[in-house]
């Protein structure tokens, strides 16, 4: 009887444990995501969007959660007209990946159903990121490079 006890305290602790740091583990993460939507807002600069859009890009890239940051980004392009540049290039990067993550995984329902949309959406948010930006800006070059790597993909 007392095993028995012993065997599901430890359990009990055991769960209540482990689940409780997957929890910390999600609070951290909407943590840097609020820490970076944050630092991206208040920023005054291009020069200081260029690191947090970048960690905010390897966020959502490491786990394939391209529709999810797209929306975010569609989100804080609303909050400060500013970004605009800087959402249109890092949409059309989501997409173009997006798309090359459906052909690498063969999920051709998604691949067809949504598939040019994807694609216009590269290609508007590409050119818009190109039109608002200084032709030697970095934000320019990299937006007129993805642009190429998208043409020269679907060739």
């Amino acid at each position: 009887m007392k095993r028995a006890i012993v065997i599901f305290i430890f359990f009990a602790f055991f769960t209540s444990y482990e689940s409780g740091v997957r929890s910390y583990g999600l609070f951290a993460q909407d943590d840097k995501l609020v820490s970076l939507s944050k630092q991206i807002i208040e920023a005054d600069n291009n020069a200081e969007l260029s690191g947090p859009f970048a960690e905010l890009k390897d966020y959502y890239f490491n786990d394939n959660k391209y529709p999810e940051f797209v929306d975010f980004l569609k989100s804080l392009g609303q909050k400060k007209e500013a970004l605009a540049p800087f959402t249109d290039y890092y949409i059309a990067l989501a997409r173009f990946n997006q798309l090359k993550y459906l052909e690498d995984k063969q999920l051709w329902e998604e691949y067809f159903n949504q598939g040019s949309l994807y694609k216009d959406e590269v290609t508007l948010a590409g050119q818009k990121a190109v039109s608002a930006t200084a032709k030697d800006s970095p934000l320019h070059i990299y937006s007129r490079l993805l642009l190429w790597e998208f043409h020269k993909h679907q060739e």
